[in-house]
């Protein structure tokens, strides 16, 4: 649940749309993470990308975090479109990823 309220917190800064609630008959925790990087484009605001992936999108770090299910470090990104991202940091710094 930590990491809900991480992603619940970074989806207000980064304008992204309400994640649904958990519960009984709601999205599994991997749905509910998932919805909560869904946003709708941003037009008009001061999004600005600081890295490149190698196949050509264009992604905005917004902070780093640790991964539940080993502790390992994480970066948290979103796209142009709102959508938040989560990846490990040992991938996202093994040249995926070019810094602007």
């Amino acid at each position: 649940m930590k990491l809900l309220r991480i992603v619940e917190k970074v989806r207000r800064a980064s304008g992204a749309r309400a994640v649904p609630p958990l519960g009984d008959g709601a999205a599994s925790p991997s749905q509910h993470i998932m919805a909560a990087g869904s946003g709708t484009a941003r037009v008009g605001s001061s999004w600005e990308p600081t890295h490149r992936h190698r196949k050509g999108g264009l992604y905005r770090v917004l902070a780093q975090g640790v991964l539940e299910t080993d502790r390992s470090s994480a970066i948290i990104y979103d796209d142009a479109d709102g959508t938040i991202w989560i990846r490990a940091k040992s991938e996202f710094q093994d040249g995926r990823f070019e810094r602007l």
